[in-house]
């Protein structure tokens, strides 16, 4: 092979498994493994790296490559193997699950090593009727393994027995290497991220991750004139006694029992989050369907207000409650500072109701 490229040697000094098989290769006919896999080592560089993304970029340039016809990356998941990323002739069987026990890509988890169907029709290690339902004559399954754990498989399908060649394999088994890694890097980032995004005593999310949705839902509807939500403001009333009373520990266990009620009473588009201390906020998705929001509002406020158990016996807490109307012309924080001064007015009147 010639001189490296500046492409090349960042990619290999990121990483030295690649160079080393660079070496390897020299001028064999197989340099196109190389070439794909630097390919795809810069597409993932370039690309938004989450474990979606890593999926699938390598799904689709390892078909390509090996000119499979079908290719997926398939997630061992609570004893079954579920489709996720998919390429080609296999593209929309996202989500199809296969026992691990009784099939190729459970015994390829269990075992570590990649294996190789000739001809599904005459091979009891596979799912035959799986194979059927996809047309998996012939197939390579690699397992896309970190460390000591195997994550999944990478495999590519043909329509056809004997369709894969010696240096298909090899060029999976190279691929499968550096992307395993990915993956273990792009879903601890995920992890990250979604960490960031949470209040850890509650499980809600956070006002950071609230006043995110909050603002994406404005820019969606920008120059719309309809409301697009209903934001709510809660702050708990007599949560204070409480924590003078019994601690914080006891505070803790009430502010849990309230996110768990807060998250078991939205529906799927809502988002509720716990904005700091003993105050709470709810994203109430658009008002144009039933239910309407407002009165969700009023059964969520009931179900806050109902006693719960704890450590030290039956509590309640009372809540106040403003809402703010959101509009596509609104701020996010602009919405959150409406509601909340609407809560302190509820509050108010709560605290001094009219005779």
């Amino acid at each position: 092979m010639g001189p490296l490229t500046v492409a090349e040697y960042w990619i290999f000094a990121r990483e030295p498994a690649l160079f080393h098989y660079h070496q390897r290769v020299g001028d064999d006919p197989s340099v196109a493994t190389l070439q794909t896999i630097i390919k795809v080592q810069q597409a993932i560089n370039d690309a938004d790296i989450t474990a979606d993304a890593v999926m699938k970029i390598v799904v689709e340039q390892g078909r390509i490559a090996t000119g499979a016809p079908g290719a997926v990356i398939e997630l061992a998941e609570f004893g079954e193997m579920v489709y996720t990323a998919t390429s080609g002739s296999l593209a929309g069987t996202e989500g199809l699950r296969l026992s691990m026990s009784g099939s190729m890509s459970g015994e390829c988890v269990r075992t570590g090593e990649i294996l190789i169907s000739e001809d599904t029709e005459t091979d009891p290690r596979v799912d035959l009727e799986a194979c059927r339902r996809v047309r998996a004559r012939s197939m390579v399954v690699v397992p896309l393994v970190d460390g000591n754990r195997t994550q999944g498989v990478l495999k590519v399908t043909s329509d056809q027995p004997h369709a894969f060649t010696d240096d298909d394999v090899d060029l999976l088994e190279q691929l499968a290497q550096f992307i395993a890694k990915a993956l273990a890097r792009a879903n601890v980032m995920d992890e990250k991220a979604h960490a960031a995004s949470v209040d850890a005593l509650t499980g809600l999310a956070n006002r950071a991750a609230f006043l995110a949705r909050l603002e994406s839902m404005i820019s969606a509807a920008a120059g719309d004139g309809n409301p697009v939500a209903v934001a709510l403001y809660i702050d708990l009333d007599g949560f204070k006694p409480i924590n003078d009373i019994h601690g914080h520990a006891v505070g803790d266990e009430v502010l849990r029992t309230i996110g768990q009620r807060i998250a078991a009473t939205c529906r799927s588009d809502d988002l509720g989050a716990r904005i700091g201390g003993d105050e709470f906020a709810i994203l109430l998705a658009s008002t144009t369907y039933p239910p309407d929001p407002f009165s969700l509002r009023d059964r969520l406020l009931d179900v806050l207000q109902r006693e719960m158990v704890t450590s030290v016996g039956p509590l309640t807490v009372g809540a106040s409650c403003g809402a703010a109307v959101v509009g596509g012309a609104d701020l996010a924080e602009a919405v959150l500072a409406r509601a909340d001064a609407a809560m302190y007015a509820d509050k108010r009147t709560r605290s001094h109701p009219q005779s």
